[in-house]
């Protein structure tokens, strides 16, 4: 039996479309299932050594670091420890610019690290700044958050290479006092896709 031409057709072209749908598993914008958390391992590695060492410290609102990228990255959540159940947190992600990239609050959990997902952010090459804000602390001990410091509560020089297209280029502690630059590196993280 012969199928009629327009029918033919009609199915030729729904499998086009079918097929067009799909999502292309080279793609990475496609989903962020497949996004790493190569920084928080990086800090968990430094942390291991005997080269530096994870406080709980610096009781300022705002805690951020400056990062370059060699490559194109697109971020998918971004990852902090809680001071305490209750608090909320401004995330922030700036250009060399000031331009706000992502401006999100948000709460993690207070006894480990914990991430929250965001809508697709992608990055090109440059320099960026990522910072954490408190936005309801009602005493000081509630400001303080985990960051990385040298052995023996020594200074950290920078820049501090994350890999092949990652640096950490410094560091600023603020708000209720301070500045206090470069006193170590907040550990915020962000799951990323590099592009």
């Amino acid at each position: 039996m012969k199928t009629p031409l327009p029918l033919f057709i009609i199915l030729f072209s729904m499998g086009i479309v079918f097929y067009s749908c799909k999502k292309d598993a080279a793609d990475p914008t496609a989903d962020c299932s497949s996004s790493n958390r190569d920084i928080e391992a990086f800090f968990n590695t430094i942390h291991a050594s005997s080269n530096y060492e994870l406080y709980e410290t610096m009781d300022l609102d705002t805690h951020e670091y400056t990062f370059s990228t060699a490559g194109d990255l697109q971020i998918c959540g971004f990852g902090y420890k809680s001071a305490a159940p209750s608090l909320v947190y401004e995330i922030k992600l700036t250009d060399s610019n000031n331009n706000v990239i992502y401006q999100g609050n948000h709460s993690f959990s207070a006894s480990a690290f914990d991430y929250v997902s965001v809508p697709p952010i992608t990055i090109q090459p440059g320099t960026y700044t990522l910072s954490r804000t408190v936005t309801n602390a009602s005493n000081l001990s509630e400001t303080i958050g985990p960051i990385t410091r040298g052995a023996n509560n020594s200074a950290i020089t920078f820049p501090v290479n994350m890999g092949p297209n990652l640096s950490i280029l410094s560091a600023n502690f603020y708000g209720s006092g301070g500045p206090v630059p470069n006193y170590g590196i907040p550990n915020i993280y962000f799951e990323y896709i590099e592009l």
